[in-house]
């Protein structure tokens, strides 16, 4: 069964829709709505805000219903070097926290520079980056490209930066942005992913545009509009197996 993670209610709103009826289980303190999508067994569910909250719903995940994979969908602002605009679709091939490490007086230092891994497993040392799915990324890619195309949108692929405190003005983002090669920000994917490493579950993660990360302007916001590309892309990447990607 793949596990389709959101943070808020807000960006499942057309997925429950189509997922309806479904079967509703409490897994670990969370609500998984458990059906079909795209003729494939899913549970869906609301992590809550922030890296703690998505760590914790994806560890419930594992310890309970112990998913093939894991996709990530929802709302992320655009750094406009990324060339995306408001109801773009961005694809991660790799997610970095953006604000894990220290602020020296030579400037930020991020746990790579620190020498303090954020994961070690299977010999292999993680840092601030936790990157995708290979395989899901290629299996994702043509049908994601395909929906753009049909929505008159724009798809950027590229790396996603987790930041605790979000860029509310234009000089935050750019410097995050130039330190850590970023297309787009939320605040949870990181946690996401290096949950989803830890426990050898495969990762996706596709999100709409609402906002370019600039001088914080909430009436050039378009949530839902962002959000229902998003929910979109989740079900398109759902509509072409990739059984090869998924752990037995």
């Amino acid at each position: 069964m793949i596990a389709l993670l959101a943070a808020v209610p807000l960006e499942t709103d057309l997925l429950r829709r189509e997922l309806a009826p479904c079967e509703v289980r409490r897994c670990h303190g969370f609500d998984l709505l458990c059906g079909t999508l795209a003729g494939r067994p899913v549970c869906l569910l609301h992590s809550g805000v922030g890296k703690a909250n998505a760590a914790a719903a994806v560890a419930a995940l594992c310890a309970g219903e112990r998913p093939t994979a894991v996709y990530l969908f929802g709302c992320g602002g655009a750094y406009p070097s990324s060339g995306l605009s408001v109801g773009d679709l961005a694809l991660a091939t790799e997610e970095v926290y953006g604000d894990e490490g220290v602020l020296a007086p030579s400037g930020f230092l991020g746990m790579a520079a620190m020498g303090l891994p954020l994961l070690e497993r299977e010999g292999k040392r993680y840092f601030d980056r936790f990157p995708a799915d290979a395989a899901l990324l290629a299996n994702a890619m043509p049908q994601l490209s395909q929906l753009a195309a049909a929505e008159g949108r724009r798809l950027a692929s590229g790396t996603f930066v987790t930041v605790s405190t979000c860029s509310g003005t234009s000089r935050t983002g750019e410097s995050l942005a130039r330190r850590c090669g970023g297309i787009c920000e939320s605040m949870e994917g990181a946690a996401v992913a290096q949950t989803c490493a830890r426990y050898g579950i495969p990762f996706l993660e596709v999100r709409g545009i609402s906002n370019l990360v600039e001088d914080r302007d909430l009436a050039r916001w378009e949530l839902r509009r962002a959000a229902e590309i998003a929910q979109k892309a989740a079900l398109a990447a759902l509509s072409e197996p990739c059984e090869g990607a998924l752990p037995a």
